[in-house]
């Protein structure tokens, strides 16, 4: 059985090995599949400011014209309002939709291979340094596709259990943890494999990743003190390595077990 701190002792020597890589690749990982990723948070931006924009629009018109009387000249007023307020709605809607449509394909075709390419490189760093352009290796992967499909019903699965209630969500992300390890190590594998092999393999362990998880805390409240300095040099990477050994230790239980064959868990 494994422990947190039995992970994280292996981890800090592996990540430590090849440190400016594995800080470049944990600040890669952060930028274009964390920070871009928050261009979604923009549609909630969005439908604020149209709600905000539209409201004070709606209560200034109604002050303005409140005492108008209902004439030919208060008719023609009111054309114009209706004509400028749908003006308004259709431009914040068409707004709202390429912002929807960018932030997912962005989460698709970046955020997406990026995770699995950084998976890849932290399994790989425990035997023998990885090249950074190693994080990139699903784009040559040929099977961008299905990984990337097999990426996107995990999430949505999530999302669906979680519009259920709180704790149903949180169970399926723990559950589905280890896909993108798996994709990682063989993309090629079906998307019905990768789902059966990863709740396989956090059976009994969800409890336990949760509380590796909880175990982080103090040092990302540490890091703010650091203005996030801490995070990008020495908790990201540090926590993408123990993340690594939890998928190794798991993968050979797995393995062992019968869960998987070796001809679907290939190796790094």
């Amino acid at each position: 059985m494994w422990t947190s701190s039995q992970l994280k002792e292996i981890a800090k020597i592996n990540f430590k090995r090849c440190y400016w890589k594995a800080v470049l690749v944990s600040f890669i990982t952060f930028v274009l599949a964390g920070g871009m990723g928050q261009v979604a948070n923009g549609v909630n931006d969005i439908k604020e400011d149209y709600n905000s924009a539209y409201s004070a629009y709606n209560e200034n018109y109604t002050e303005e014209y409140e005492d108008t009387s209902l004439d030919l000249k208060g008719g023609a007023k009111n054309i114009f309002q209706n004509i400028f307020a749908d003006g308004f709605v259709l431009l914040f809607v068409n707004i709202f939709v390429v912002v929807i449509i960018l932030s997912l394909l962005i989460k698709l075709l970046i955020a997406y291979p990026i995770i699995i390419g950084k998976n890849n490189y932290f399994m790989g760093i425990r035997h023998k340094e990885k090249p950074v352009k190693s994080i990139l290796f699903l784009y040559k992967s040929g099977k961008l596709k299905s990984s990337i499909f097999t990426m996107f019903m995990k999430d949505l699965f999530i999302n669906l259990w979680s519009l259920l209630f709180l704790i149903p969500g949180i169970v399926k992300s723990y559950e589905y943890r280890m896909i993108p390890y798996i994709l990682s190590e063989n993309p090629n594998i079906s998307r019905k494999r990768a789902f059966e092999i990863s709740k396989n393999m956090m059976y009994g362990n969800k409890c336990g990743a949760l509380l590796l998880d909880i175990s982080f805390i103090g040092w990302y409240l540490l890091s703010i003190f650091t203005l996030g300095l801490l995070d990008i040099f020495y908790v990201n990477p540090y926590v993408e390595s123990t993340n690594a050994e939890l998928y190794a230790f798991l993968r050979e239980e797995a393995l062992e077990k019968g869960y998987a064959q070796e001809s679907e868990l290939i190796g790094f």
